[in-house]
């Protein structure tokens, strides 16, 4: 995955990134991600309901969704 690629998606709408361990995030809008030339800060929800950052390597994105259609 490239930066911009990431941002088109992102602007376009709610996203599923998914990662190639398996894992999913969801990113609703820019206000949710940072993305630089090689990971994305994501700010996504953990399992004890607490807001958390997560830092998401471009090279281990597999896809990138709408939200919708995920």
């Amino acid at each position: 995955m490239d930066r911009e690629t990431l941002l088109t998606a992102i602007k376009e709408g709610p996203v599923v990134v998914k990662m190639n361990d398996g894992s999913r995030y969801e990113i609703p809008n820019l206000e949710f991600a940072t993305v630089s030339d090689i990971a994305a800060a994501v700010l996504v929800k953990d399992r004890d309901g607490k807001w958390r950052h997560r830092l998401l390597s471009l090279v281990c994105m597999c896809s990138v969704e709408p939200l919708a259609a995920a």
